[in-house]
């Protein structure tokens, strides 16, 4: 009685071990640089997120899979198992840097068991632009000025809209962030006396640091 009972739980055992399927790990890997000097960064998080399927139900809501860090050379590695997924996402961010996200398919990340996905990251600057009307003419001075090269977005970031001052008094100083290690260009158009002139100039940035740019018209 005994070594039948044996023999039907290896049977069993086994059985269950044929019909389980084995899972699928994916090997992630990557370098990440900064995009103007071409430099490894350390310490960056690089987060992978999906949409999941579970138990039949869609989230259509990413949720964090994994996370992982860059090293001294800049590279990363994570592994995940594979899943019911129907989008996956890359989010990288680090203190001083623009945040970063990529979405990518579940095909081309599951192409291979092995995927490597690099990334390059913006460091961040600041402008503090100075606009004063120094040589006022009277109430239809006017100047209109803008950035024209800025390539970052988000919440305190300079943009390419333009900003326009009227009147003899105008005094404005406006501070906002933008990439580092480059030149931004600045265009501003001046009105007085019924005549109208164009100007430009460039600004360069250096990371973690804010210039000051004086802009008297």
């Amino acid at each position: 009685m005994t070594n039948k009972i044996l023999y039907l739980s290896i049977i069993s055992i086994l059985l269950l071990s044929y019909c389980k399927k084995d899972t699928t790990v994916y090997n992630i890997t990557g370098n990440i640089s900064n995009k103007q000097t071409g430099l490894n960064v350390n310490g960056v998080k690089v987060s992978l997120d999906a949409k999941m399927i579970k138990d039949g139900v869609y989230n259509p809501s990413f949720v964090n899979v994994k996370d992982a860090f860059t090293d001294n050379s800049g590279n990363y590695a994570m592994e995940i198992a594979e899943e019911q997924v129907s989008d996956y996402r890359f989010r990288i961010s680090k203190d001083g840097y623009f945040d970063y996200e990529e979405t990518v398919t579940v095909d081309e990340l599951q192409s291979s068991t092995s995927f490597t996905k690099n990334f390059t990251m913006v460091a961040e600057a600041w402008i503090e632009l100075k606009v004063k009307n120094t040589t006022p003419h009277g109430i239809d001075d006017k100047i209109t000025y803008r950035y024209t090269n800025i390539e970052v977005q988000g919440n305190g970031c300079c943009d390419n809209q333009p900003n326009t001052g009227n009147g003899p008094s105008y005094n404005e100083s406006i501070e906002c962030k933008v990439q580092s290690d480059d030149w931004i260009k600045l265009e501003w158009t001046v009105t007085k006396n019924g005549s109208q002139h164009v100007f430009d100039d460039s600004i360069h940035t250096e990371a973690g640091n804010t210039v000051i740019y004086t802009l008297n018209y």
